[in-house]
């Protein structure tokens, strides 16, 4: 049964990791993202610098522009 509790919380563990790093971008990479309305107006944005800080604001939506870059 021990077995088992072990396991299961590894596994839990696994997938809160994939949950967050889903937003971080790789250590080598920043990149932000402007979210747009069908009409094409800014609603929201993201940004994840170089320093490993995310920062994001407004809305989101289906319609993305996503800009990357390499860290120095």
């Amino acid at each position: 049964m021990r077995v088992i509790a072990m396991s299961s919380f590894a596994a839990l563990l696994a997938i809160a990791a994939l949950t967050v790093s889903v937003k971080a971008a790789p250590p080598w990479q920043g990149y932000s993202i402007t979210y747009f309305n069908a009409a094409g107006e800014v609603i929201g944005g993201a940004t994840a610098n170089c320093g490993g800080q995310y920062l994001s604001w407004g809305e989101t939506s289906d319609i993305v522009q996503k800009r990357t870059w390499i860290c120095d």
